[in-house]
């Protein structure tokens, strides 16, 4: 099948899980012979030119590196295929330390911000444009792609500090970039190359409709995050209705759990038997298929060292991934153990009041906080932990668990996310229950048994959560959609 995929972002720009899966799914639909043409707001030419170098199944599109349609007018042969595989393991691994060539500077807040302001929805005002914003930005976005055609007048273009650019524009704006790309390549001759259209999140949503009144093709949404899990019943209004309305047009959703499904039907009256439940994958776990070591008891314990206990939270600090938890299951367990380090690896709207509450309960001096870092820079801080904890509100998957269950780190999860439906193998409690997280922190460090054999089943598990798997499932809902559309 030829997919038009419409993404937001894609490694080496990571600004949260979606990052992850979109990655994920892309690898996983390409192995098993499938071409995506992913479609994002903005991507930088010369890493999307050696992404396709290292995946020839997979075509980038964005203003600054315009539609290839050759590249899926071949057949897929089993040769690309065989290359698409054998490179799979290479692309993960630069994807995943590659930073140099994003341009960006993640040690400057305005940056992250800005990666993080499609999360932060609470501070997203306007999603509409007006009809003269709209001819505007048609008209930037195509000056714009006139200077591809000589990249070093783009280049020079993105360091002016006054030039308007895809990537410093307002999400609003990133929204209405994406459904033109898509539009435009519907409505050209090309668009009969695809199957089915398959959308991510909310931020595609315009997309999504524009697309509706243009084509035929069956269009399948991937719903990853709600506003109801980011924000609540209080959450952005704008972005709830926009989701509403997506969800009634896709001709099928893809949920990643059944927490999710339920809040689809329940918070947003979708029809059960429209949705599909597609559980995400381990990217860690999938990059190393077949090169797993042989797992024994021994292999599996962390060695003796003389340093403290590390316990780890990983993600965006919102109110969504239950920050004041950790910090007040740290406060709890510190007075069980005073040992105990804790490492907090992201950033977020919530960052400086967690660090106002681990004051405040006098547990400060015990917490590092790292801030924003690249994907390979967590796989590191990670790596050396002794607990991992996802105390989540509201998760609608949680890949951070399965990539910490992948490096064999037992897990403490809430019961309030969609991964601990599918998992046997980790400590469960409900994120409000901070006593009862702290009692399970302080037992994974006193008693090497039960870690040891968290370790040992967990990485049995996590083979169970295969990206090739979660391609297959989607093909399936695709096939779903062209169906229905065919009744209709």
């Amino acid at each position: 099948m030829k997919i038009l995929m419409l993404g937001w972002e894609f490694p080496p720009l990571v600004s949260g899980g979606l990052a992850t899966a979109t990655e994920g799914l892309v690898s996983g639909l390409t192995k098993i012979g499938h071409q995506v043409a992913l479609v994002l707001p903005h991507f930088p030419y010369e890493t999307a030119e050696r992404i396709q170098e290292l995946n020839p199944l997979l075509t980038i599109i964005s203003p600054e590196h315009p539609f290839q349609p050759e590249r899926l007018m071949h057949p897929v042969d089993s040769a690309m295929q065989m290359e698409s595989i054998t490179t799979s393991t290479q692309l993960s691994e630069w994807l995943a330390s590659s930073r140099t060539d994003t341009g960006l500077n993640l040690n400057d807040p305005k940056t992250v911000s800005q990666l993080l302001s499609h999360y932060d929805t609470a501070n997203i005002e306007s999603l509409s444009l007006s009809p003269e914003e709209k001819k505007i930005l048609r008209s930037r976005l195509v000056a714009y792609q006139k200077l591809v055609l000589n990249r070093s007048s783009v280049l020079q273009a993105e360091i002016q500090e006054n030039t308007w650019t895809p990537q410093r524009s307002e999400v609003s704006e990133q929204t209405e970039i994406l459904a033109l790309l898509a539009v435009d390549i519907m409505r050209g001759t090309h668009g009969a190359l695809f199957d089915v259209v398959h959308a991510h999140d909310w931020m595609s949503l315009k997309a999504l409709a524009q697309l509706k009144k243009t084509t035929t093709l069956p269009v399948v949404l991937h719903v990853h995050s709600t506003e109801f899990d980011r924000a609540g019943q209080h959450g952005n209004q704008k972005i709830q209705s926009l989701e509403r309305m997506g969800f009634h047009l896709a001709d099928r959703i893809v949920a990643v759990s059944n927490l999710t499904r339920r809040i689809l039907m329940d918070n947003y009256g979708v029809p059960g038997e429209k949705i599909d439940v597609v559980y995400n994958a381990s990217n860690l776990a999938h990059a190393r298929s077949g090169t797993e070591p042989q797992i024994s008891a021994e292999s599996e314990q962390k060695p003796e060292t003389a340093t403290s206990p590390i316990i780890s939270f990983v993600g965006r600090v919102t109110y969504q991934k239950g920050p004041a938890y950790f910090v007040q299951a740290a406060h709890r367990a510190l007075q069980l153990q005073s040992d105990l380090r804790f490492q907090v690896i992201g950033t977020g709207d919530l960052l400086p009041s967690m660090r106002q509450l681990a004051w405040e309960l006098g547990v400060l001096d015990k917490f590092t906080f790292h801030g924003f870092q690249s994907a390979k820079k967590v796989e590191t801080l990670l790596s050396q932990s002794n607990v991992f904890v996802m105390p989540s509100v509201s998760e609608p998957f949680g890949i951070v668990a399965l990539e910490a269950m992948a490096q064999r780190i037992p897990i403490i999860i809430s019961k309030q996310s969609g991964v601990a439906e599918c998992l046997m193998h980790a400590l469960k409690v409900d994120f409000w229950d901070t006593d009862l997280m702290a009692d399970r922190i302080v037992s994974l460090v006193r008693r090497p048994t039960l870690c040891n054999e968290l370790q040992r089943n967990g990485a049995r598990e996590i083979d169970r959560f295969n990206w090739e798997l979660s391609a297959r499932r989607c093909v399936d809902v695709y096939k779903k959609s062209s169906h229905r559309r065919h009744r209709s």
